[in-house]
């Protein structure tokens, strides 16, 4: 114990570790995460249902979504793919949580969409092509490594027809400036949310100026176990997003402040981009 905590306390290289699968895998951890994806008074998973009407009215009034094919990256339990679906997208959603894609599913069911959802990892999975649009919405895109990146740069490229849009959002250099290195230790840290039973957590905030990354670790000490989350935030300004989309072989059409129709500021929260796949096959 007494190494973990020393360890612990040392900042790590950025992106040495990766543990988001954690956050969907482990059992009580994917309950929690489905029911802040679902709880209308935080925003710590997902968005409140009126903003994600208003998020998909907007994209739906650029995209025009009705008849084309759309592909719902991360879609946990498939808010977004919805309320696609209702504008008229043929829509597939995608994620590696079964949790949250078995809620998905019996929602659908439930109101009559039909949309289809396949539980795979778009990391390393084989993932169908042939979309006119490509979704990856709530800042998922910021927890991956630059190697991740890339990677899932080169396969939505794939999925694409020539000519598909690309709409992604991220955090902008705002979001990185509220960011304060902090320490906090509490029992059951969260009221809860980390685990079953009794435990306490720690998590400390480490930044990365020079990289614009920001690192929450998490280090949750049950009676029977001690194990850790690493919550990585890649933060952006418009030109270092430019250049990581037109290096993968796509070119922006649209840059905004929100998906709302907000106007990009200077060291604004967040960015939305809608791209355009380039290139024939």
């Amino acid at each position: 114990m007494f190494c973990t905590l020393c360890e612990f306390t040392q900042q790590p290289a950025p992106f040495s570790r990766l543990t988001t699968k954690e956050l969907w895998t482990r059992p009580h951890l994917a309950q929690r995460m489905l029911s802040l994806h679902l709880d209308p008074s935080t925003e710590l998973a997902s968005r409140p249902l009126a903003a994600i009407n208003s998020i998909t009215h907007w994209l739906d009034r650029h995209l025009g979504f009705g008849g084309k094919t759309l592909c719902d990256l991360g879609c946990g339990p498939g808010l977004y793919a919805t309320c696609f679906a209702m504008r008229g997208a043929d829509v597939t959603g995608i994620d590696f949580s079964s949790h949250s894609l078995g809620y998905a599913v019996a929602e659908a069911a439930r109101t009559g969409k039909v949309i289809r959802y396949l539980l795979a990892d778009y990391l390393a999975d084989p993932l169908p092509a042939g979309f006119d649009v490509v979704t990856l919405i709530y800042y998922d895109y910021c927890v991956l490594s630059p190697a991740q990146r890339r990677r899932l740069l080169a396969t939505i490229h794939a999925m694409l027809n020539p000519g598909g849009k690309f709409v992604l959002e991220v955090y902008g250099m705002g979001s990185f400036a509220a960011k304060k290195e902090t320490v906090v230790v509490e029992k059951n840290l969260m009221g809860g949310f980390w685990a079953e039973g009794d435990y306490v957590g720690m998590q400390r905030t480490f930044l990365y100026p020079d990289e614009a990354l920001a690192l929450d670790r998490i280090l949750i000490i049950e009676p029977t176990e001690c194990w850790e989350i690493f919550n990585w935030y890649q933060h952006y300004t418009p030109a270092r997003l430019a250049e990581e989309l037109n290096s993968a072989g796509f070119t922006i059409d649209a840059l905004v402040g929100s998906f709302t129709g907000e106007p990009l500021v200077e060291n604004g929260a967040s960015l939305g981009v809608i791209a355009s796949r380039s290139g024939a096959e």
